[in-house]
């Protein structure tokens, strides 16, 4: 995959180079958007290819990003054990919204909080459906005294376009 901002290409893995990697990985480090997603897919595909430029991306990750440190442990665990220790970190972090949504959807309480870490971030989702899922969600988590929940709500606040979205945090920040 070339990694021109308009143009992404299907390319054949031989000719993807530590290059092309690197700016995967530049990619995940920016934070969640359409590219974030492509690139971590991409880099799952990739496997081994990728492994040694992942290793030395995590040592100059500070632990003021713990969300961005987890993602890279997560790919490089995968690629080391050959499969995604649980499928819906894959399907959370698809590059098809509509599956990103689904599987928001579909979280059980119990594994809701076990993976919130890996969901918060997605309430700055390029995708209106997933943000609402998102924000639906940890409504339903009476998780509100947790500073992580009640933080990256009222910041989604102020940077949310949609309206319908926008009532629904002000509705549970007024639970709190």
């Amino acid at each position: 995959m070339t990694l021109d901002k308009d143009n992404y290409k299907i390319i054949e893995i031989s000719k993807v180079d530590n290059k092309i990697i690197k700016k995967l990985i530049d990619n995940l480090k920016l934070g969640i958007s359409d590219d974030f997603f492509i690139s971590f897919e991409s880099l799952l595909k990739l496997g081994k290819k990728a492994e040694s430029v992942i290793e030395s991306q995590i040592k100059d990750i500070d632990d003021e990003h713990s969300f961005k440190k987890e993602i890279f442990n997560i790919l490089l665990k995968s690629i080391k054990t050959k499969e995604i220790e649980n499928p819906l970190i894959k399907k959370l972090y698809h590059p098809d919204f509509t599956i990103r949504a689904k599987a928001i959807i579909h979280l059980e309480k119990n594994e809701a909080l076990k993976y919130l870490n890996l969901i918060l971030p997605l309430a700055s989702d390029p995708d209106d459906s997933v943000r609402w899922a998102v924000v639906k969600l940890l409504g339903t988590l009476n998780q509100l005294e947790n500073p992580n929940i009640s933080k990256v709500l009222k910041k989604q606040l102020n940077f949310e376009s949609n309206p319908v979205i926008q009532k629904k945090i002000k509705k549970i920040l007024k639970k709190s």
